[in-house]
């Protein structure tokens, strides 16, 4: 049977809908079990189907967003989908597993970045609008699986539901930094929104709750703009750069991992003053060329 079309029907639905119990069935499993902010829900049959398929509560698309409780259990979506090699079914157009990264590399477009930068990856078609493909080249230079999942933008700054406000005053204020240095896309900021950040009209943070929702996405930036974005905002500890280490530098520590009673920094101009400058000479570094480094992780062997 091929699993396929069950796949693309399911990704991106409840897992009440019949899509996904479809899916769940064709797979021999039971019902997707709903997820948690600690757990996903994952069921598949690797060995005998070459498939895993992942639920999840929490999406990084606008349309799923925000994460929320329908009574007292989360509401949760297939959210993604991994193929194997053993994968019976219908890949994706003009991908297969016995392609090398050379055969890759002359019909699908490389990946430009990712977490970790010792892995190649290549986007794929996807099987409908709304979803994304990939796959990524293991150690030996065949592909090891086939990703399918709901399309996610890259969360630079988010103000989750729940969360203490203050956990994201740093966030705001990189994220007024980059509406008030162009960084957004024309038309995401109306003219009120623009003029209270140039006057300094209230503080950082509700200018982010409000005007930008809480939320700096990939979908809010001009595209030249994104790989700065994931560099700096993608928080790798122990990187030459980031935005966690630039706040521990300049605050002495994010707010979020204050203990109990300590003084936190608070949500004022004087405090984004400090750390617009570093957000600046950044991005400076960025378009002059520079590249901040990592330590290479270690392979994982086979």
């Amino acid at each position: 049977m091929d699993l396929t079309p069950l796949i693309a029907d399911a990704l991106g639905k409840r897992i009440e809908d019949p899509a996904a119990a479809r899916l769940a069935a064709a797979i021999g499993k039971k019902p997707f079990k709903n997820a948690t902010p600690e757990n996903r829900c994952d069921i598949g049959d690797r060995k005998r189907l070459g498939i895993e398929v992942v639920a999840n509560m929490r999406l990084y698309n606008r349309a799923y967003w925000p994460y929320r409780k329908d009574r007292r259990r989360w509401v949760t979506w297939v959210t993604n989908v991994f193929l194997y090699p053993n994968y019976a079914g219908t890949l994706p157009d003009g991908f297969d597993f016995a392609m090398d990264e050379a055969a890759l590399s002359a019909r699908f477009e490389r990946v430009a970045w990712t977490q970790i930068p010792e892995l190649t990856r290549f986007n794929l078609p996807a099987p409908r609008p709304g979803l994304i493909a990939t796959t990524t080249v293991d150690v030996g230079g065949l592909p090891r699986d086939v990703y399918l999942a709901v399309a996610e933008e890259w969360p630079y700054a988010t103000l989750h539901p729940g969360s203490k406000i203050e956990n994201s005053f740093e966030n705001a204020f990189f994220a007024v930094w980059c509406a008030a240095n162009g960084l957004l896309r024309d038309g995401r900021l109306g003219a009120d929104a623009l003029s209270a950040i140039g006057e300094r009209r209230g503080t950082p943070f509700p200018l982010f709750s409000t005007a930008l929702d809480g939320l700096l996405w990939s979908g809010d930036l001009k595209p030249e703009y994104q790989p700065f974005c994931k560099a700096y905002m993608g928080t790798i500890e122990n990187a030459e750069a980031n935005a966690l280490q630039d706040v521990k530098d300049v605050f002495g520590e994010k707010n979020f991992w204050r203990k109990p009673g300590a003084p936190i920094t608070p949500d004022d101009w004087a405090s984004y003053d400090r750390i617009a400058p570093r957000f600046a000479t950044r991005l400076d570094e960025w378009r002059r060329g520079v590249r901040w480094t990592m330590p290479q992780r270690p392979k994982v062997p086979g």
